[in-house]
């Protein structure tokens, strides 16, 4: 269980550390996933067109676990 000042940190810290993907270069964003924050290439979640799609899939685009929400937050 993470407080919010905590969980604010371990986010703003990810993003510093990683503010682009080191694959393709393009922005990095914070996304919720069933309660757990995952700092993730912002390209690769939505390709357009056929070779952006197959490039996902083969590169290794950014995606990793900053924040554990799942067990909520302490007030």
């Amino acid at each position: 269980m993470y407080d919010r000042a905590r969980a604010i940190d371990l986010i703003e810290r990810a993003i510093d550390a990683d503010p682009y993907c080191p694959a393709c270069d393009s922005p990095t964003e914070i996304v919720d996933q069933d309660g757990v924050l995952f700092l993730r290439c912002s390209a690769a979640a939505a390709p357009h067109g056929i070779l952006a799609r197959i490039g996902a899939r083969i590169l290794p685009h950014l995606q990793r676990e900053v924040v554990d929400l799942s067990d909520g937050i302490a007030a």
